[in-house]
């Protein structure tokens, strides 16, 4: 827990501290706004921002810029945000899960001084009007503040107008902040979620609704970036990965940061580059192994290692039991249906023992079986496959003896892809079915 005693000898050593944007960043923007909605500027066809960018309240050193990649200075807890932040702004929040005894007595940030009331999290609303014509990128970019799910074992939810974005929440949970020390995160919206954007007004959510972990965070501003320009700070990532039983490398494994994605190499390489500075979320995936995220801390002009080690995929009870409990669900590749059927084929009998052991385990529960496709082929065949198919399982187990009122059969199709379509490794890991325990 985080002692007020630290809280005040910051405050002590901060009183100079001034919200005063660099002259060379190059952003037109005026960054004591609450909110910016910017038309064909230098970065992008179209700018838009909910929160005034000033370190959760508590301003910048004189000429430091942000988005440089540069730690921000030590600062209080924004317990009290200053009248008229936006929602979800420059506060401590906690997810919606936590009650004031789990803050007095589960280990944990502790902000016991918060008042559970002020700290509930509230989603940030971002007004995004009219998009272009055309679009052919979208990066939000979140200056964030004291994330820390691998400490504390939260799991934190992220939605956009209630849809969840699993690539978002990779990168979240895989972020080990010390706080409170901001750090802009930058993340590429795949394109199976722009059409959320459409109705003009987007509300951003942020939360952890099951673990009642105190893991305190907090966020200075959110900006969405539609067609985005070459950014005037840059980074670059160099990358490996590794058999994590062999240490042998993996070739044609799918790294991405941000926009720049690329395959590795024979020898399990791949550099990256043009990659917004900040703290830059590395993810690894590969067909047939569990993706990987690591979070590396870089500054404009450098270069950032990341290496990984990937462990195979296992899908037996306990992996997939293990899955639920760190993740909230559990993915299953295992299940082979007929092309275009929703028979499932002899092969998929070890998957469907252990998904039958996981319900077995768990008296009482209720699962959500949830089916998705990739993206060939058109959206409601899609859509009406993976329902078929999901509804397969489902009778599966009604017939090994799942009381059919325990178990939910859902379908959605390419819509919830979890990588990028454009490559047949990220279709390879979007057709995949996910068990869930039913809220």
């Amino acid at each position: 827990m985080k002692s007020a005693f630290a809280s005040l000898l910051i405050f002590v050593i901060l009183p100079n501290l001034v919200a005063q944007p660099s002259k060379s960043a190059g952003y037109p923007a005026v960054w004591s706004a609450k909110t910016e909605r910017t038309v064909g500027g230098p970065e992008a066809d179209l700018v838009v921002r909910t929160g005034d960018i000033n370190n959760l309240g508590f301003g910048w050193p004189k000429g430091f810029d942000p988005f440089s990649g540069q730690s921000t200075p030590s600062h209080p807890y924004p317990w009290k945000p200053a009248a008229g932040a936006p929602a979800g702004t420059d506060r401590i929040m906690m997810g919606s899960a936590v009650t004031p005894k789990d803050v007095e007595t589960r280990a944990g940030d502790g902000y016991s001084h918060v008042p559970r009331a002020e700290s509930m999290p509230q989603p940030i609303t971002l007004t995004v009007g009219a998009l272009p014509a055309r679009i052919n990128a979208v990066l939000f970019q979140m200056f964030l503040d004291d994330f820390q799910a691998p400490v504390w074992h939260s799991q934190f939810q992220v939605s956009l107008n209630g849809a969840r974005i699993p690539s978002f929440e990779r990168v979240v949970n895989a972020l080990q902040q010390t706080g409170p020390i901001g750090k802009l995160v930058s993340i590429r919206l795949l394109p199976e979620y722009w059409p959320l954007l459409r109705s003009g007004t987007v509300k951003l959510m942020i939360d952890d609704p099951s673990t009642h972990m105190p893991d305190g965070y907090a966020i200075d501003f959110v900006r969405i970036l539609i067609n985005p320009h070459a950014l005037p700070y840059q980074v670059s990532i160099i990358g490996s990965v590794l058999d994590a039983d062999g240490n042998k490398p993996i070739p044609d494994a799918t790294v991405t940061a941000a926009l720049a994605s690329g395959a590795t190499d024979t020898a399990g390489a791949v550099t990256l580059r043009g990659i917004p500075a900040g703290l830059v979320v590395v993810t690894a995936s590969a067909p047939g192994y569990e993706e990987a995220a690591v979070p590396v801390d870089v500054s404009a002009g450098q270069t950032g290692h990341a290496e990984f080690h990937l462990h195979k995929h296992q899908e037996k009870t306990a992996d997939l039991a293990r899955a639920v409990a760190e993740k909230g669900s559990a993915t299953v590749y295992g299940l082979h249906f007929d092309v275009n059927s929703a028979t499932l084929r002899p092969d998929s009998a070890p998957a469907l023992d252990s998904i039958l052991g996981l319900i077995r385990s768990r008296p009482g529960s209720r699962w959500i079986i949830a089916g998705h496709t990739d993206n060939q082929g058109a959206a409601d065949y899609n859509q009406k496959l993976s329902q078929a198919r999901s509804s397969a399982v489902v009778t599966w187990l009604t017939t090994h003896g799942v009381t059919a009122n325990r178990l939910v059969a859902r379908g959605y199709g390419f819509s919830q892809p979890v990588a990028d379509n454009s490559t047949e490794s990220g279709r390879a890991l979007n057709r995949r079915v996910e068990i869930a325990l039913a809220q």
